[in-house]
């Protein structure tokens, strides 16, 4: 659903105000019945149709940090978050981040977290045997 715009609150709150009902005034602006009464509320309360002020969350990392972190991931493709995130929590200590926050900023880079395959260890002897037996077969 939309959110609306100041000037069509206005709109809204002027069509109301010239005798237009609720449910179709909020089909007009497709929105819910609930967005026009609870608009009305607020312009009558307050006085103004604009917008509440909203906290914005501070950033936890700098922008040298958010460097830092996209350099080390294209430095080794297969270091993980959590690696990440001990060696910035072990140069700042009094502002931890979390994984979260590390793999938030490596998907605004465009970059992911990669786990290296595991494989067994091949002995000279285990390779001679499977060489012997792809020969057979």
């Amino acid at each position: 659903m939309p959110r609306l715009r100041e000037n069509e609150r206005n709109q809204l709150i002027g069509m109301i105000r010239g005798g237009v009902s609720v449910s179709t005034v909020a089909h007009h602006f497709n929105v819910t019945r609930r967005t026009v009464h609870v608009t009305l509320q607020s312009e009558r309360a307050t006085g103004s149709q604009k917008d509440r002020p909203r906290r914005l969350g501070r950033r936890k990392t700098t922008n040298r940090e958010d460097t830092f972190i996209r350099l080390s991931h294209l430095r080794d493709r297969f270091k993980t978050a959590g690696q990440t995130t001990a060696e910035i929590n072990n140069i700042r200590q009094n502002n931890p981040i979390s994984k979260w926050t590390v793999l938030r900023r490596l998907k605004t880079f465009g970059l992911c977290t990669r786990r290296q395959a595991c494989r067994t260890r091949l002995l000279p002897y285990n390779i001679r045997n499977r060489l012997d037996w792809a020969r057979i077969h």
